[in-house]
């Protein structure tokens, strides 16, 4: 029993790795999914009206690049981290015009990434981001076929289990905390009522931290994807940019966090 439960958590973990990394292997096609149910429900959470936020601090903003650039990337933002939240394979394809895939095209590999994430999603767990407010933007630096710049955030990031959840999400403390930092970090467990007055069970890991978030564009179009960070431990990953632009652009970003 007790390495059963060892198994599951290490399984846990690496699907939250997995979600945060998946824009590593994407595919330019469009992928043919089958459509999963949404979940009985998330605190704060309404399909209809995601109350997600993807915010500009004006009254601490730096930014490297000029107004009307930042609008669009913070638009893009929002529509990348919706589509994660809900998670359904109605959005998975607008999900994916988010990921730079000018770089890598692997169908059969993006079919089976969201077979897995439907495959959790159904066993009760998901990630979600509630709000990230902007409050640093490098400018770009430019690669061959691309460029590259780096947003900080203040971030409030939710690993949701859901009431059909059957493992223990103490295990992912470990997960969240070196991501966000342990100071960062809290557990959530309580119940709330329903829209037919049910009693029903919120469990989640919540972390409000400064983040950063690589922003990639192509020259030949305004349209933004992004690659969070840890993007180059993955497979692949190395190939997305190139690692003198990647610890250029977080040097910049930890210079203006620690000020």
């Amino acid at each position: 029993m007790k390495v059963n439960y060892i198994i599951s958590q290490v399984k846990i973990r690496f699907v939250s790795i997995f979600i945060c990394l998946i824009c590593i292997a994407t595919g330019c096609n469009t992928p043919n999914v089958t459509e999963t149910p949404s979940h009985p429900g998330v605190p704060g959470f309404d399909w209809e009206n995601d109350p997600l936020e993807v915010t500009i601090n004006e009254e601490q903003l730096v930014t490297g690049i000029d107004r009307d650039t930042l609008d669009l990337i913070a638009k893009d933002m929002h529509t990348y981290f919706h589509t994660m939240n809900t998670g359904d394979s109605a959005d998975w394809v607008t999900h994916l015009t988010h990921f730079p895939v000018h770089k890598y095209s692997d169908t059969a590999m993006l079919n089976s990434q969201f077979t897995g994430i439907s495959h959790w999603k159904e066993k009760g767990f998901l990630n979600r981001m509630g709000k990230s407010d902007i409050k640093f933007v490098s400018g770009f630096i430019h690669e061959e076929d691309q460029m590259v710049a780096i947003i900080g955030s203040d971030t409030d990031f939710y690993m949701d289990f859901l009431p059909n959840f059957e493992g223990n999400p103490e295990g992912m403390r470990f997960v969240m905390g070196d991501k966000y930092g342990s100071d960062n970090i809290t557990y959530n467990s309580y119940n709330e009522l329903d829209e037919n007055g049910d009693s029903l069970q919120i469990r989640n890991w919540h972390a409000h931290a400064y983040s950063n978030l690589f922003a990639i564009s192509t020259y030949d179009s305004l349209h933004f994807s992004f690659l969070p960070v840890g993007f180059n431990k993955a497979a692949f990953g190395t190939d997305m940019m190139e690692s003198t632009t990647m610890l250029s652009l977080l040097r910049q970003s930890r210079e203006y966090d620690n000020k």
